[in-house]
């Protein structure tokens, strides 16, 4: 078929801007559904790192939500920084309030780094979970809830056998 053919031929026509009317309505129903999802902030100069954590973060983020639905606040934001900076460095924490229109928020903070230890991301998303957990089940207007990792005793040194190569002493 031509393109001149297309342009005046009136089933064209109509099945083109049905065509374009199916792909605004999905790009709506996109920007909704994106509408929803929790900022998440990542305070890092290393710009792979900071993306690949963000992408780990959202993702488990959005998994969460599907698991507590609408328990969780819908005017949520993470932040994710090296260190949370107290007297007692927590993992993470999370502030939760009220509007005054009634309207609940939570800032959800994650530390990378507790007491010089640096977490994994697999640390950091235990983190999340249990500050989401804890967004759940608290009964409070506003309360700020640590989470601290014991680093725990190192692993014994192995006994590694003898070098065969290395010169004998």
């Amino acid at each position: 078929m031509s393109k001149r053919t297309q342009r005046t031929c009136p089933v064209m026509r109509c099945l083109r801007s049905a065509g374009l009317r199916a792909s605004a309505f999905g790009r709506a129903v996109w920007r909704l559904l994106r509408r929803h999802r929790v900022p998440v902030e990542v305070v890092l100069a290393d710009e792979g790192r900071r993306r690949a954590l963000k992408r780990d973060i959202s993702t488990n983020l959005r998994r969460l939500q599907k698991v507590f639905g609408t328990a969780l606040p819908a005017d949520a934001v993470v932040i994710v920084q090296q260190v949370i900076p107290t007297h007692r460095q927590p993992a993470g924490c999370f502030q939760v309030g009220a509007r005054e229109d009634g309207g609940r928020y939570a800032v959800i903070r994650l530390a990378l780094q507790v007491n010089g230890r640096k977490l994994s991301t697999d640390e950091v998303l235990a983190t999340l979970a249990e500050q989401c957990i804890g967004i759940v089940a608290q009964d409070a207007r506003s309360v700020v809830v640590p989470v601290d990792f014991d680093p725990g005793a190192p692993p014994p040194p192995q006994d590694l056998p003898r070098d065969p190569l290395a010169p004998a002493a």
